[in-house]
């Protein structure tokens, strides 16, 4: 985040745009290549070394299908660049979900931020320097940088160090694993998208306004967010009932943390704001209230996502793949419908990411809440 700060408040807008591009593509880019079994290494960790195994294959060949993607819709002026993006990107995931399995907190953390760390002192330079590279390449090779950096924690901490390994049936891995690709891929887009669809919709200036907001009223929850998910998938696996107990007398609680944490973030940011002045201008009441609504109901959203990552099953997962794409259908009308009575684009972008949200939260805590009741095993009514 203080690299984001830094490029939104000494950068032009087309370094900004082009930032934010590369800071959207490193989340989406790693879906596709890893075909879910990134999760698979969280819910079975005695089948680590054999998902290892298909992903030292699958991640380069599925990469280079990104990287094509990429280059022919024109978001990158290059397939190679793409293709080294979602290996970068899937290899971190891995690495980060392996480590995060086996319970090595620091490493996984190291695993999923060392790039950020890397990027702010690279900005830093440049900011003293005033030398200024390509953004998108730079940031590609920090990621890859930290890929073999952890690969050799990796090789000293292999997965028959970490737990007892079995070999388990490749197609029960991808059945689910393509599951939560898909899931996978609408949380992305639902995170990510917003920034590429301003980037290639609107000007650098509609892109660096949107990502600059961003930068200071919704990406400070993340560090809440990303800590709810580091713990709460391993968690949840070893302590079920109590979660079950939790969620149906706690409620209060579950609503109004996020609710007083979106609230006081989104206050910070206002102030960093008039203390940084970035040159984007004034701050911009409409985005900053939808991105409150925004880290609110995505700070709600880690509970079910880390229960149905870890119990739900694949019926189950395709129950929720279809309702997340119907909910996608108010999603567009609403952006469809701004757009053509007169909004701009990054406040039709945002009323839409936000109105997404909303559903998917709706969503992901009725199949939760339908998952514990089927598994406590109450008779129907």
């Amino acid at each position: 985040m203080l690299a984001d700060m830094l490029v939104s408040s000494l950068f032009s807008p087309d370094d900004i745009s082009d930032w934010a591009l590369l800071r959207s593509l490193i989340g989406i880019s790693a879906v596709l290549p890893l075909i879910g079994l990134d999760q698979v290494l969280v819910r079975r960790p005695a089948a680590s070394a054999q998902v290892l195994r298909l992903l030292s294959f699958q991640v380069p060949v599925l990469s280079c299908v990104v990287g094509v993607i990429l280059f022919i819709t024109e978001i990158l002026p290059n397939w190679w660049i793409g293709s080294l993006l979602a290996i970068g990107s899937a290899a971190s995931l891995a690495q980060f979900q392996y480590f995060r399995s086996h319970h090595k907190r620091v490493l996984s953390q190291l695993a999923q931020q060392g790039w950020k760390i890397a990027a702010f002192v690279m900005v830093g330079l440049m900011v003293v320097t005033g030398w200024r590279g390509d953004l998108i390449l730079s940031g590609v090779l920090l990621v890859l940088t930290t890929n073999i950096v952890m690969a050799g924690a990796m090789l000293r901490l292999p997965p028959s160090q970490l737990h007892p390994q079995t070999t388990e049936n490749v197609g029960k891995h991808y059945a689910i694993g393509s599951r939560f690709m898909v899931t996978t891929l609408l949380l992305a887009m639902s995170v990510y998208a917003e920034q590429v669809v301003v980037n290639r919709l609107g000007n650098s200036t509609d892109a660096a306004l949107y990502f600059t907001s961003a930068t200071y009223f919704l990406f400070p929850i993340s560090f809440l967010n990303g800590y709810l998910a580091f713990l709460i998938g391993p968690w949840l696996r070893d302590n079920h009932d109590r979660f079950a107990g939790f969620l149906h007398t706690r409620w209060l609680v579950i609503v109004g943390f996020p609710a007083a944490a979106a609230a006081l973030l989104n206050l910070l940011g206002w102030w960093l704001w008039q203390v940084v002045t970035p040159p984007v201008g004034q701050v911009d009441p409409v985005l900053q209230g939808l991105f409150f609504l925004m880290a609110f109901v995505r700070t709600l959203y880690a509970l079910p996502s880390g229960y149905l990552g870890v119990f739900g099953m694949p019926h189950q997962h395709d129950i929720l793949i279809l309702l997340q794409i119907v909910a996608l259908v108010p999603v567009v009308a609403l952006f469809l419908g701004l757009r053509w009575v007169g909004f701009d684009l990054v406040h039709s972008v945002a009323a839409a990411s936000a109105l997404n949200w909303c559903c998917r939260t709706l969503v992901g805590y009725g199949m939760t809440a339908k998952i514990i009741w089927l598994r406590s095993g109450e008779p129907r009514v």
